[in-house]
């Protein structure tokens, strides 16, 4: 099978791009669900409606963002669902998604010239610019909010007593670099085509 061209690979993941692109959009719409009913939760509750146990865990987990930023959050005391845990991860989540969003958007566009045979146009490599750049900006955002939710429980809930630990993946940020580098590739070619379609 062809990798480029109609009926080709680029048209295959042409295909699962608009599938990943609806499933995020699901995503985005169970989290803003999600954040409105925490929200109202926790407004009933300062009204006394609602028993502030009712966001008391005991012992458990929580596992905030994923990817190259892992965050895990093990409490040993009631608290695990109260605000200074949800909130943080509300916001890496949307953070995530958000990006998420762009960055198949960005793909879609590509994809669709790469299926049209025509890889080497120079929105191709804006494409790709837009990417690494969203890319690094979820990063470094989830690293933020990480250390945000650590400031927000020790400040906040001191009673949630816990171990906090973030680990790193090295393949994200190489990903990222070989995307710096694959954006100017492709500026390049484009700058090639033009040139010897001026000279035809």
């Amino acid at each position: 099978m062809k990798a480029l061209g109609k009926g080709s690979i680029a048209s295959i993941v042409q295909v699962g791009l608009q599938i990943a692109w609806v499933v995020l959009w699901v995503m985005a719409g169970l989290l803003v669900i999600g954040a409105i009913a925490y929200g109202v939760i926790l407004f009933l509750i300062s009204n006394g409606s609602i028993d502030p146990a009712l966001l008391e865990g005991g012992e458990g987990a929580a596992r905030v963002g994923g990817g190259s930023g892992d965050f895990h959050l093990t409490y040993d005391q009631p608290g695990g669902a109260r605000w200074p845990v949800v909130v943080p991860a509300l916001l890496i989540g949307a953070v995530a998604i958000a990006g998420s969003l762009v960055i198949v958007w960005r793909l879609k566009q590509l994809f669709e010239s790469f299926s049209s045979g025509e890889p080497f146009r120079r929105e191709n490599a804006h494409h790709l610019r837009v990417i690494w750049i969203t890319m690094t900006a979820i990063e470094l955002a989830r690293y933020a909010l990480m250390a945000l939710t650590g400031v927000l429980i020790t400040t906040f809930a001191p009673d949630i007593h816990g171990q906090i630990e973030i680990s790193v993946d090295f393949t994200t940020w190489l990903s990222i670099l070989i995307l710096v580098v694959l954006a100017e590739v492709f500026r390049e070619g484009a700058r090639l085509k033009e040139e010897q379609e001026l000279t035809i």
